[in-house]
């Protein structure tokens, strides 16, 4: 009898040990697919150099026009009054539309905050509308 109980020791041990490793694969490629680092979508709210260089577009703006159009309307109860504000490398430039005649080979990425994430993150330079943050190649 010890023998059998061996046996079945062994099988139980060794499901055990496949449920694991089961949960650990599918855990880990969940959290490989949700981090977004191997698809070619990319986050919503960023615009890499790579995808304004296709668009092949004049200039920064009309390349964000093409692909994130929404990015220029400010959004809010009342529009009124309310811009899209740019910050490149950190510190206030304007507005987005001073975008326009900016050279897509002097940008790294683009990313985009709602007025709550500007004011989070920009403190009462947040733009109202929103604002694109622009970090140039060096």
């Amino acid at each position: 009898m010890g023998t059998v109980a061996t046996g079945s020791t062994r099988t139980v041990g060794s499901w055990k040990t496949g449920l694991f490793f089961l949960i650990f694969a599918v855990v880990g490629l969940g959290a490989c697919a949700s981090s977004g680092s191997g698809g070619s979508s990319g986050s919503r709210n960023v615009l890499t150099h790579e995808q304004l260089a296709e668009t092949q577009a004049p200039d920064v703006l009309f390349a964000i026009q093409q692909l994130r159009p929404r990015w220029l309307q400010p959004r809010g109860q009342s529009i009124q009054g309310r811009t899209v504000l740019l910050f490149i490398d950190g510190a206030p430039r304007g507005e987005a539309t001073d975008l326009r005649g900016m050279q897509i080979s002097n940008v790294e990425d683009i990313t985009y905050y709602t007025a709550s994430e500007a004011g989070f993150r920009f403190g009462s330079l947040g733009g109202a509308g929103g604002v694109l943050e622009v970090r140039t190649r060096r």
